[in-house]
């Protein structure tokens, strides 16, 4: 699977749409997983960002870093609102912690943000800890339809030498510190944010939710039957309507 980020700027357009993926992620997950992509209307601009360190080796990730992603992401940010009267960030995880930035940054630019998955609690579960040695070695079942979705949203390449993954540490701490500033910011957040949250994530704690309803304009949807990376086809068909109709208000 190629690893590669959509840059389509219209020029003229009025609005611009920033996905922005988890770590160790790639924009498949807006592809292929959770087809967000495609449901942009044509004359809007589409930014799908893959990181800096991402889709490629685990040294390649090792040597980047959170401050690297942020400047990245914000950087794309920044130039979108200069050429575009609004700009839509939407995020998976780790994204969606740049996103709820992004509101604060600049609220006149942004109509609402899309939250999937948002990680303001930890909750490592033993089947998400096992899922991940898993991916490191290769050995997901890719006729497991939860396995699968874990090995598609990835875009490190794997490899037997694991003490190679040791210099991931220090990426892993940033993101604990990224999760822990984000969850005192919504009280300030005055942007509509409308998150989705999997019941069954195996990653994140169901308490994120109460550090999304400090703000009075999170509109939270429960996903039930779906994980941090899997999602139960009618639960994805309803992440993909609200998306759309949403969209459509704005259009």
């Amino acid at each position: 699977m190629t690893h590669e980020q959509t840059v389509r700027i219209i020029p003229g357009a009025k609005t611009a749409v920033l996905f922005m993926h988890g770590i160790a992620g790639t924009p498949e997950h807006f592809r292929s997983v959770l087809p967000l992509e495609g449901l942009v209307p044509e004359e809007f601009s589409v930014y799908n960002v893959l990181y800096d360190g991402h889709g490629k080796q685990v040294e390649d990730f090792a040597r980047s870093s959170m401050e690297k992603w942020k400047q990245q992401v914000m950087k794309i940010f920044d130039d979108l609102c200069q050429t575009h009267e609004q700009v839509i960030p939407v995020g998976h995880s780790m994204g969606s912690l740049f996103a709820v930035q992004m509101a604060l940054r600049r609220p006149e630019k942004v109509p609402f943000i899309f939250l999937i998955n948002c990680p303001l609690r930890v909750g490592v579960k033993p089947a998400g800890a096992l899922n991940l040695i898993r991916l490191s070695y290769g050995l997901l079942d890719m006729e497991d339809p939860v396995q699968a979705s874990t090995s598609k949203v990835t875009s490190i390449q794997q490899t037997w030498m694991s003490w190679r993954y040791i210099g991931w540490l220090p990426r892993v701490a940033e993101l604990l510190q990224e999760m822990k500033f984000t969850s005192g910011l919504f009280q300030y957040l005055t942007v509509p944010c409308i998150a989705f949250q999997s019941k069954g994530d195996e990653l994140v704690s169901c308490r994120s939710c109460d550090i999304l309803r400090r703000s009075g304009n999170v509109e939270i949807h429960g996903l039930r039957n779906s994980t941090h990376f899997y999602y139960a086809p009618r639960e994805q068909a309803a992440v993909r309507r609200r998306f759309r109709q949403l969209l459509n208000e704005y259009q």
